[in-house]
């Protein structure tokens, strides 16, 4: 997945976590696709403070991925209910039940449940 729209991912959900600084500073360049310069004059900050609070924002939202894997997860959990929903819709309920039970013993042994 290309680095922005994982980035994107991450922050929405983990941007709570990072500073409004971060937070927001990842906003414009993420999704408002703007430049350093005019995030910089945006915050009214310098375009080093706005790069270095970019970098920052990544960083934590990456390593906050590596620890909880909460964002791999979802995508995880989605692309398996696309399959289920494929499996209904071809009404083959024999393999949307075993995708399902699939998924159900997966995220079970993921959390020890």
């Amino acid at each position: 997945m290309e680095k922005r729209v994982q980035t994107s991912l991450l922050l929405s959900f983990y941007g709570p976590l990072l500073t409004e600084r971060q937070r927001e500073t990842l906003r414009m360049h993420e999704e408002d696709d703007l430049s350093l310069s005019e995030i910089a004059q945006e915050a009214g900050v310098t375009r080093q403070a706005a790069h270095d609070a970019i970098r920052r924002g990544e960083d934590q939202l990456f390593q906050l991925e590596a620890k909880l894997g909460l964002a791999a997860r979802w995508q995880r959990i989605c692309g398996g209910l696309r399959e289920i929903q494929k499996a209904l819709r071809a009404e083959d309920i024999t393999r949307a039940a075993a995708l399902a039970d699939e998924m159900l013993r997966e995220e079970e042994a993921e959390d020890g449940v």
